[in-house]
């Protein structure tokens, strides 16, 4: 009998973390990439279909050797015990393995924010230029790029904003439309912002009295603001607040917010939103939630009755549509048609001003198109009712290598 190779007693049995995993082209082969988009494991994994099929098996279940008995029967024949833990070690190491190794890890990265007095730009050099003053030339090449296309509202108040959370990369442009907007308008005391929660778990409502640093400078949080939210709200809006530390939605607000509002002095109450998408699958409406209707009722009681004038912004991508998110088959120009003009009806629904019409316009087809933007939009159009939402601009981001596409779109709104 084959010796077991010595892996740690909580390895025995390996558990792969919830992570993404889509599929990557080398060649003639097709492999699949793992990547964890908190950034606790640093380094993207490319796998090949054998080591696919292995990790497959790291539930939580299985044995070493229950894991090298389904490759004898999955292969044909045995593969050392080995070639497995080797998988089990480099996973461990990475951190993309549920492991004592991972929960250090996790413990120290919780200490690290918890511990600093803001909330550090964490994908500055990354999705966007670190350095000071090339940020702030490149994100003034694309507003006058941009230029006046925008709407000023027909002498309307600005009241919200829904903008993309797409990297600047690929997304400036159409950032620059949105903000653009904004910067035609009396600049606001107080920023509420939306962003999708990418990876909640469990709450709808993620805040944190952490300002947001940016290259250019703090956006200050309302902390009063925050905390009288979280008295009023009928749920824990601090839970999973560590979200904020990696999530993308928001900072990228704040960024734009910063270059506008220039030296202006403004506050920012940041909240990350968690999933409705239950609520579309028991079709029914997120309002019918007694604690989502509270706590939306109580953000919009504190709006109107703040000393002060209050701009809601949402940070929201559209459909996320392609093999990296699940569709085998691709987006062949007849699929990127159809994702359009379902996006367009969206859109249409959005630019009513109505929360529930948006809700059912992506309700209806059961969110087929994936739409990330679905909770933070719909927060917006609730506790605002803008009289009525106009179109900036519509844009798309195409992977070729997944053969993916997302898309993106800002909007302005007016009481």
């Amino acid at each position: 009998m084959e010796a077991n190779p010595q892996l740690r007693p909580d390895l025995e049995r390996p558990v792969v973390r919830a992570v993404e995993a889509f599929p990557v082209q080398e060649g003639s082969e097709t492999r699949y990439c793992l990547r964890d988009p908190q950034r606790i494991a640093q380094h993207a994994l490319i796998l090949p279909p054998a080591a696919v099929f292995i990790v497959s098996l790291f539930d939580g279940t299985n044995t070493i050797q229950d894991i090298q008995q389904a490759c004898a029967r999955q292969f044909g024949g045995p593969i050392p015990l080995q070639n497995i833990t080797d998988i089990v070690a480099k996973l461990d190491e990475e951190l993309y393995l549920m492991s004592q190794r991972f929960e250090e890890a996790v413990a120290e990265i919780e200490r690290g924010y918890f511990d600093a007095p803001v909330r550090p730009a964490f994908h500055a050099g990354m999705a966007y230029e670190g350095d000071p003053a090339k940020l702030s030339e490149h994100l003034s090449g694309l507003r006058d790029k941009a230029g006046e296309s925008g709407s000023n509202g027909g002498g309307s108040a600005l009241a919200a904003l829904v903008s993309p959370h797409i990297d600047l990369h690929r997304g400036g442009p159409c950032f620059a439309h949105a903000y653009n907007e904004l910067a035609r308008h009396e600049p606001a005391d107080l920023y509420l912002v939306f962003g999708t929660g990418h990876q909640s778990r469990s709450s709808l409502f993620i805040a944190t009295t952490k300002p947001y640093d940016t290259p250019l400078g703090l956006m200050p949080a309302d902390r009063d603001f925050i905390e009288e939210f979280s008295r009023r709200a009928p749920v824990n809006v601090f839970e999973e607040e560590l979200l904020h530390r990696d999530e993308h939605s928001i900072e990228f607000q704040a960024l734009w917010l910063r270059h506008v509002l220039g030296d202006r002095e403004a506050k920012m109450v940041p909240i990350l939103c968690g999933s409705l998408h239950r609520f579309v699958r028991e079709e029914r409406s997120p309002r019918d939630d007694a604690q989502v209707a509270d706590t939306l009722d109580a953000l919009r009681e504190m709006i109107e009755s703040y000393p002060g004038r209050v701009i809601v912004i949402a940070g929201a991508d559209m459909s996320h549509v392609g093999k990296r998110f699940g569709d085998p088959g691709g987006i062949p120009e007849d699929e990127l048609e159809r994702v359009e003009r379902e996006d367009r009806e969206v859109i249409a629904a959005m630019e009513s001003g109505e929360a529930e019409a948006f809700f059912e316009s992506i309700a209806t087809k059961k969110d087929r198109n994936n739409v990330c933007g679905l909770s933070p939009i719909y927060m917006t159009l609730d506790i605002v009712r803008p009289r009525e939402g106009r179109l900036l601009n519509y844009d798309r981001a195409i992977e070729e290598d997944t053969e993916s596409v997302v898309t993106f779109a800002g909007l302005s709104f007016y009481r």
